[in-house]
């Protein structure tokens, strides 16, 4: 092994323990630890529960979006790849977490036309050089061969999300997304991007603003949520 890894030296190092790997971006050990969501999900918000079906909080509040996807849960390892991915700059992990939200789509089979991502406000997007949600809508149009449209702009500098309650999060979020680019949108069923879903508001502002402008369903694709976000 050691002779043919002289020959042949590994080509790059995995993401998480940066152990040397020939392919892909995890070690198979790293690779074991990624937590999916398995088993029972929430058919509209794609939350895991115990149970066959809708949960309960999407029961009585109900979204502005037709589904979502979302192929690991928002803890540990993911939870930490998230953050070096949306916070220190880390945008190689965008073709490594698009390569499991497009097969977890393509397994739902959902028929979308165009690929929307959640946009930043310009502020926010000069803070941090990029946008992660465009960067996963890209990679994932390349995946799906589905065009990707910047349809939505956000008009609003709201406050970070992470501290607020989901009442607060839907008032914080209103009004805060226009439709710049609408010939992209109409009459045409969207993939809405983002990077995790948590109470679902920011998402549930966006389809209902791409509804009111002529889109028809609006399914999302995040990389992760959990159980009691």
């Amino acid at each position: 092994m050691i002779f043919l890894d002289l020959l042949f030296p590994p080509k790059t190092t995995c993401i998480i323990c940066k152990t040397a790997i020939k392919t892909g971006y995890l070690c198979d050990k790293c690779k074991s630890t990624l937590k999916f969501i398995e088993g029972n999900r929430c058919n509209i918000c794609g939350k895991p529960i115990d149970y066959e079906g809708t949960c309960l909080d999407c029961l009585e509040h109900g979204h502005e979006f037709k589904q979502n996807i979302s192929p690991f849960e928002y803890d540990g390892v993911v939870k930490d790849l998230i953050g070096r991915f949306k916070y220190f700059k880390e945008r190689e992990l965008a073709p490594f977490f698009a390569d499991y939200m497009a097969d977890a789509v393509k397994k739902m089979d959902w028929p979308i036309d165009v690929i929307v991502p959640v946009p930043l406000h310009k502020i926010r997007l000069d803070e941090r050089g990029y946008n992660q949600s465009e960067l996963l809508a890209r990679e994932l149009s390349y995946r799906l061969n589905i065009f990707m449209s910047k349809a939505l702009r956000r008009v609003r500098n709201t406050t970070t999300q992470t501290a607020l309650h989901k009442e607060e999060r839907i008032e914080n979020v209103k009004g805060a997304f226009k439709v710049t680019y609408k010939d992209t949108i109409v009459g045409k069923n969207a993939l809405l991007v983002d990077d995790v879903l948590t109470t679902g508001a920011t998402l549930d502002e966006c389809a209902k603003v791409l509804k009111e402008n002529g889109a028809k369903d609006v399914y999302v694709v995040t990389i992760a949520t959990g159980k009691n976000m």
